[in-house]
């Protein structure tokens, strides 16, 4: 089973808050940028899946009324939320901290540009999570 902490140790990703949150499994191979999300819209939120904030999503966070703000980034840490990844090695907002260590849910802060890292975690995700069969053989040769 894959989880969040072996994404973290794997990737050498800086943990930022929701350690408790580390042992949440990873099930689906999708990554979510929520966009929509931060606008309000959470009627089909993939919760499921890794959430990926870059500079677009959090620019426009950072338009948002503060009476918005905690309550978008609550939203975002469901239980089933293996991960929020900031990218660009930005500074993940304040209401995010409080509600990841709040909810449990790992929130984490890459280097990489944002569509570099949704690259390399399609990657690593589409490998780690691929279903595997293993067959036992025997090989008998007949002289006669």
């Amino acid at each position: 089973m894959l989880t969040t902490e072996k994404l973290v140790e794997t990737l050498k990703l800086d943990l930022i808050a929701g350690e408790e949150g580390l042992s949440k499994p990873i099930k689906n191979a999708d990554i979510s940028r929520p966009g929509l999300e931060m606008a309000g819209y959470f009627s089909h939120y993939a919760s499921d899946r890794i959430q990926l904030l870059g500079t677009t999503e959090l620019s426009f966070y950072n338009l948002l009324p503060d009476k918005d703000r905690a309550g978008r980034m609550r939203k975002l840490c469901r239980p089933e939320t293996p991960a929020i990844i900031v990218t660009r090695g930005l500074q993940p907002p304040e209401e995010l901290v409080e509600a990841a260590k709040e909810l449990n849910t790992p929130l984490i802060v890459a280097k990489d540009a944002t569509t570099s890292l949704m690259s390399r975690l399609t990657t690593f995700l589409e490998h780690a999570l691929a279903k595997t069969t293993s067959l036992h053989g025997v090989l008998v040769d007949v002289y006669g």
